[in-house]
């Protein structure tokens, strides 16, 4: 789009926004930009759209859409690709490098929003709060007898990954509800770490110890089924799972084995391996499971900050400045 300054007519950059955004993010970008955001205008985002979209896009802001080979061979202006959040497993990072198209982040945005939801999980599967409320909503008050809880004082939380948001879980659990927290994190070193849990030195032991275990891990080679049917066995059979970081970091078919087979008393999801989680999926089915789609930082505050800082850093770049989290600064090298 051009617009007119004086005698001279200036380009106005692209923005492609192929997922919902909070308007303070757009007001943001159409300050600067044109904005291609078909969810604003009520069209579907089918893959005819997107690809006229990506062949006129100098920057895309992305929340679930994929920006892989495929849709960056689309894209022959494109120089910034922008996480409206903090996961980027949704990205070929790797080939947007070799473009030298520089990938932003959000990670200081959805922290609060992500542990908050973390607890809020843990609650309900401590006091039954889901199967609860559904057999009251069935008529079967009676039922309240096999909904006997535990109360979080005193268990031992275990939290793997100790970075923004698992530290805040910790933070929130130990001060909050005066449970005991241990962390694992195979990035930090107990001996150089000073937040508030204690580390341990395994993931192994700190599975064992366990009463409740969540994890807040990117998604990496390393990471995919971290917790297999083999680590699962040392849990403790009344431990609770709860998983708001990524869903392929749990082995999907082992957590619903160990469920059934009562290896564990329960588990929380609000991220899986395919989503949205088909029709069918046999976690569906799972007993003592309880599923959220994907909405741990989808509080109005978390939405607001994520898509200002993530209009920021497409700002940032098509500018010439320098962004403030970038995840491959070597293309600015």
């Amino acid at each position: 789009t051009e617009v007119p300054e004086g005698n001279q007519r200036i380009m106005r950059p692209v923005v492609f926004i192929p997922d919902r955004i909070a308007e303070c993010g757009m007001e943001r970008l159409r300050a600067e930009c044109e904005c291609i955001a078909p969810w604003a205008i009520g069209e579907t985002l089918t893959p005819e759209v997107s690809q006229r979209a990506l062949a006129r896009a100098d920057a895309i802001i992305v929340r679930l859409f994929s920006v892989r080979t495929e849709e960056l061979s689309l894209a022959p202006r494109l120089k910034v690709i922008a996480k409206h959040g903090v996961g980027v497993d949704n990205i070929d990072v790797a080939a947007a490098t070799a473009r030298r198209i520089l990938v932003v982040f959000t990670p200081t945005a959805n922290a609060n929003a992500v542990a908050e939801h973390t607890m809020a999980m843990i609650l309900a599967l401590a006091r039954h709060i889901h199967p609860a409320a559904a057999a009251l909503e069935a008529g079967r008050f009676q039922d309240r007898n096999l909904f006997e809880g535990v109360e979080l004082a005193g268990k031992t939380l275990g939290v793997v990954g100790v970075g923004r948001i698992g530290g805040r879980v910790a933070q929130i659990a130990r001060h909050g509800f005066d449970m005991r927290v241990r962390g694992y994190d195979p990035c930090i070193s107990p001996a150089d770490y000073r937040g508030p849990a204690e580390l341990e030195p395994s993931l192994e032991k700190l599975l064992t110890e366990s009463d409740f275990l969540t994890l807040h891990l990117p998604l990496n080679n390393e990471t995919r089924h971290l917790l297999n049917s083999a680590r699962l066995s040392l849990l403790k059979p009344g431990c609770r799972v709860v998983n708001t970081s990524r869903g392929a970091v749990i082995d999907e078919v082992a957590l619903a084995t160990a469920l059934r087979e009562k290896q564990i008393t329960g588990a929380a999801l609000d991220v899986f391996e395919q989503e949205p989680l088909p029709a069918g999926h046999i976690l569906y089915s799972t007993p003592n499971l309880l599923l959220t789609p994907h909405i741990s930082s989808s509080t109005r505050e978390s939405l607001d900050r994520m898509a200002s800082d993530a209009a920021a850093g497409v700002l940032d770049v098509l500018s010439g400045r320098q962004p403030a989290y970038p995840i491959n600064p070597e293309v600015q090298a």
